[in-house]
């Protein structure tokens, strides 16, 4: 017998934490975030407590109340047990959005977690990066000693932060393995960040599919198909099947976003401002591009060129992306916190300057395709500047000149609270001449899922006896329920027997 509980992912976009029992074997299949759920409650100000985060997780319903699961060192410094041995076999990773990946950080280092090569290496860029995000190592908390000596003989004193190494298993694409009673095939399909998986669970008795977040309009559309053309040989017993954009219609490919791009780049005279999400190689692929077709380099940040150094630096990714160092890549070096990039080095010295920056990148100091403010200010026509929401400052150093231009490559605001940070953000354009109406905010994107032409396509293709609609607002599950005869829909925490 085979049980599924969903602890996330379903009635919602994200969230995904889904726990798959067979014969003993207990696997979970992700462990995302719940973006809406953690809206509710928390705020960039308001966060779960650092002391009683796990417990705090819990009671809010974030997080499963499952013993065994978590990291020791918050278990047993939150009260909730730590001794116990784990029942969790594994986790398997679809893929590292945060939706699917972004709760890892509370598991108990020992448990495997499956994933693709490419998530790993985005998972540490992540950690290597970013603010203490934790996916393939923990650093252990709460140790404290009862201190023999000095002042504080007698007394508790806290230790030296140990920091421990998560055992990630990185997988073979189409490859099976087996964990215990389950055999897993893990296969690629298309979407907008590298490494993203499906998965067929052979069970003792029964076969399950996972469709993870995928579509047919980018630049992997063949991975897809084959991923369905597999699901219909396999027989499958139940198909948990995303559905975040089941009730749009098709849209513009990848390769339009390239088209496009290119279109509104030869109309621009000046700089040529992109918005794009960091981690999606793809769509910086399409401005690569783009760059090239119109003579101009692309200009990045050093946490993108640092991904890129990562998959170069794979014998099996490296052709993926182009290198940090390709003759059409400039490295931005923004101002540290000191603010030296731009000061006399014979006065300020070298090592005052690489402590001007994180360790991970300094190294882009040496690099001869660096730049800084003063050249894209100075080469304005020469250059495809990616500027992230969250670096806006660097105009008032750049200055762009009239009749630059600024190209929106993300997702557009669904929500009130994405709606007044677009408004922040036009702010700035407006104030620095790139748009004066939001009629000139070129707006060039694709969704990384499909849409309900091609999720009836992954449905009708997929042959299932069975399907829940996972990754899907509660109003849409209407089509998959149009699209298939025997669809079974289920709320958090529920349970089913496959």
């Amino acid at each position: 017998m085979t049980i599924i509980t969903f602890h996330g992912g379903v009635k919602e976009i994200g969230g995904n934490k889904f726990l798959v029992e067979d014969k003993g074997t207990k696997i979970f299949m992700d462990f995302g975030m719940s973006f809406a759920a953690e809206n509710q409650y928390f705020s960039e100000f308001l966060k779960a407590r650092g002391s009683n985060s796990l417990i705090d997780m819990i009671e809010l319903g974030f997080l499963p109340k499952i013993k065994g699961l978590y990291r020791k060192d918050y278990a047993k410094h939150m009260g909730f047990g730590g001794d116990e041995e784990t029942e969790i076999n594994a986790v398997l990773l679809t893929h590292a959005h945060l939706d699917h990946c972004a709760y890892i950080k509370y598991l108990r280092p020992d448990i495997p977690i499956y994933c693709s090569e490419e998530s790993k290496l985005i998972m540490q860029n992540f950690d290597e990066t970013g603010n203490g995000e934790q996916y393939l190592t923990l650093t252990e908390k709460f140790r404290f000693h009862e201190s023999d000596k000095g002042s504080t003989k007698g007394k508790m004193v806290k230790e030296k932060d140990v920091q421990i190494p998560r055992n990630i298993k990185v997988f073979e694409s189409n490859k099976k393995f087996q964990i215990d009673s389950i055999d897993v095939e893990p296969l690629p399909v298309d979407h907008s960040i590298s490494g993203v998986h499906g998965f067929i669970l052979h069970a003792s008795e029964k076969t399950i599919a996972n469709t993870a977040d995928l579509r047919f309009h980018g630049r992997r559309a063949k991975d897809t198909k084959k991923f369905i053309d597999r699901c219909s040989e396999a027989s499958l017993d139940l198909l948990l099947c995303e559905g975040t954009r089941i009730d749009k219609e098709p849209s513009l490919t990848e390769f339009d976003v390239e088209k496009k791009v290119t279109e509104i780049v030869k109309n621009s005279k000046k700089l040529v401002i992109c918005g794009y999400p960091i981690r999606d190689l793809d769509r910086l692929q399409s401005f690569y591009l783009s760059a090239k077709e119109t003579g101009r380099d692309l200009v990045i940040e050093p946490k993108q060129a640092y991904l890129l150094k990562l998959f170069n630096s794979s014998e099996n990714l490296k052709d993926l992306y182009p290198s940090p160092t390709d003759k059409n890549i400039k490295i931005y070096i923004p101002k540290g916190e000191w603010g030296l990039i731009d000061k006399d080095i014979n006065v300020f010295t070298r090592k005052l300057l690489d402590e001007d920056y994180k360790i991970w990148a300094r190294e882009f100091l040496d690099y001869e395709n660096k730049i800084d403010y003063r050249d894209v200010s100075q080469k304005q026509s020469e250059l495809m500047f990616s500027l992230s929401d969250f670096k806006l400052q660097e105009l008032i150093d750049i200055q762009p000149d009239n009749g630059s231009t600024y190209i929106r490559s993300l997702t557009e605001p669904f929500d009130s609270e994405m709606e007044f940070k677009e408004k922040k953000i036009k702010n700035w354009f407006h104030r620095y001449g790139l748009i004066s109406s939001d009629k000139d905010w070129s707006q060039v994107h694709v969704s990384g899922h499909g849409d309900g032409e091609q999720i009836k396509k992954i449905i009708d293709g997929a042959r299932a006896k069975k399907l829940i609609p996972i990754h899907t607002e509660p109003k849409n599950e209407v089509y998959h329920k149009k699209w298939h005869k025997n669809v079974q829909t289920v709320n958090p925490g529920d349970s089913v027997t496959v």
